[in-house]
């Protein structure tokens, strides 16, 4: 079922993190969208219709609460998993299978990608990245039937209390792998569908050989029942993390605690979490990426962008951004209009990854062909246009995804 944005037109990207270095490059608010001149006009990121924008819509949003984006952008859960994983990824970097240093390795050796264009790794820095097994390892196994999704409330902590009515109450998915073994770490991938998708819907990860291959969670859009969106012109039933969205976007913590769970719940590798997500989950997951990028080792997003106010990136997140409709977005914040789209994200992580602001290479990932390669940086960035239509990624996005995320280091 098509999933679009409701009202605003809000959808979500995703993007994909390299291991090694955490490059601390800060991606500023001003620094990540680009102000544009004429008429007010949106393109539509996720539905893809044209729209009026208000001149101001959320510029007070913007203003109370970009103080607060360095602490929401650190998060407890990064915090909490922090530590040597500098030491335990340093050195390796240049013996990646599909060619991509990501940044682990020792003085960031120059590699071949397989269409003969060459990467180039920077040097792995020491701490800053989670890495190893999950506090769950070694211990009693969950009891969940295997290969079913199974639903967890929670009740979301950290809430700025304009947020409290509408996002306090949320839930999300597990789904084990068929073949599960209590005794492996598996790789997570997090998953944000589209605006209205509040069931366990599955998507492309829950097929082939995905099944068996990873630890699969879904995250689910607040369900907003008896109060009202913050800000007011936000889509209901998308998550907040989008057009509207605020550095302190109440999804953020939602992400922090459904981790903080899952490390303590079920055996994972920490080392290699991602985040996908097609229209409002492609915003979600793009935003993820900027203030979760040193959690994270990657993130792909389909149909999607990165909201004006999003705090300072962290950096860190090898991407992949799949543009569909969404290349450009337009806001009007404060008389000033502002292209937020997939373009800009782009431009916006590979300022914060320190990588070539030109194309070093041209790839294959899966089905996606052409994909052009931002490199010789800590994480790499990666544009594939698989076609202009609206999600036009869904049938990409886990074979792609995986077989970039399969090239870091």
């Amino acid at each position: 079922m098509p999933q679009r944005s409701v009202t605003s037109g809000r959808s979500l990207v995703l993007v994909t993190i390299s291991i090694g270095a955490l490059s601390l490059f800060g991606c500023s608010s001003g620094g990540s969208s680009t102000p544009l001149g004429g008429t007010a006009g949106d393109n539509g990121g996720s539905a893809g219709s044209s729209t009026g924008a208000s001149a101001g819509d959320t510029g007070a949003a913007g203003a109370s609460t970009a103080g607060s984006a360095g602490s929401q952008g650190g998060g407890s859960a990064g915090a909490s998993t922090t530590g040597s994983a500098g030491a335990s990824t340093t050195g390796s970097a240049g013996a990646g299978a599909a060619g991509m240093s990501g940044g682990g390795g020792a003085g960031g050796a120059s590699v071949t990608s397989p269409d003969g264009g060459t990467m180039t790794g920077s040097a792995g820095a020491s701490g800053g990245r989670p890495s190893g097994p999950s506090a769950a390892c070694g211990k009693d196994a969950p009891t969940d039937a295997i290969g079913k999704a199974v639903r967890h409330d929670l009740v979301v902590a950290n809430l700025a209390a304009e947020y409290v009515p509408a996002y306090v109450n949320r839930y999300y998915y597990t789904t084990l792998p068929t073949g599960f073994d209590p005794t492996k770490q598996y790789p997570v991938v997090f998953y944000g569908q589209g605006c209205g998708q509040t069931g366990s819907e599955g998507s492309s990860w829950t097929s082939g050989h995905f099944l068996t291959d990873i630890f699969y969670v879904q995250l689910i859009p607040a369900t907003v029942t008896g109060a009202t969106v913050v800000p007011s012109d936000g889509s209901p039933g998308c998550f907040q993390a989008g057009k509207q969205g605020g550095a302190d976007s109440p999804d953020g913590p939602y992400f922090d605690q459904v981790l903080a769970q899952i490390e303590q719940t079920y055996c994972i590798d920490t080392g290699k979490m991602y985040v996908s997500g097609s229209s409002s989950g492609a915003w979600l997951s793009n935003y993820l990426a900027c203030a979760r990028g040193n959690v994270l080792r990657g993130a792909t997003a389909d149909s999607g962008g990165l909201q004006h106010d999003h705090g300072t990136c962290t950096g860190g997140a090898a991407i992949m951004e799949m543009p569909g409709d969404s290349t450009s977005s337009i806001v009007t914040i404060n008389n000033m209009m502002y292209d937020i789209g997939v373009g800009p994200a782009r431009d916006t992580f590979i300022a914060a990854n320190g990588c070539s602001t030109t194309p070093t290479a041209t790839m294959s990932f899966g089905a996606a062909n052409g994909c052009m390669v931002y490199g010789n940086c800590s994480s790499p960035v990666v544009w594939c246009n698989v076609g202009g239509a609206h999600q036009s990624g869904q049938s990409y996005i886990a074979d792609s995804s995986w077989a970039f995320w399969m090239t870091l280091q």
